[in-house]
């Protein structure tokens, strides 16, 4: 069992400008799971999917794939799909993908 309190977060930055990550696991094919923070109007470059990889808005909005999205909406990706993700608001999102995820552009 693997448990991250969220009294205990630490925030990381992920090496793209208003965007940190609280890392909560990497698996054995290349994907993890963790909280990302987003600040209004920073961007995720576009990247496709190896795996599937399963979002959670928890605060604020962002747009993924051409869709707007807010706190407690949901969107999963299939393998081999590509998008970006553009902060519309300061964001909190959950993300689990199941294999990398490398930039495309």
């Amino acid at each position: 069992m693997l448990v991250r309190k969220s009294s205990e977060r630490e925030w990381a930055p992920s090496g793209f400008p208003g965007i940190d990550r609280s890392l909560f696991r990497n698996n054995d094919a290349g994907g993890r799971s963790s909280v990302v923070r987003l600040a209004a109007g920073s961007r995720f470059p576009r990247h496709r999917h190896q795996g599937t990889e399963e979002v959670l808005v928890l605060a604020g909005s962002v747009r993924i794939a051409e869709q707007d999205l807010l706190a407690g909406d949901y969107l999963f990706t299939e393998a081999g799909e590509e998008h970006d993700v553009l902060a519309l608001t300061d964001a909190i999102i959950f993300v689990s993908s199941q294999k990398g995820t490398p930039i495309v552009e």
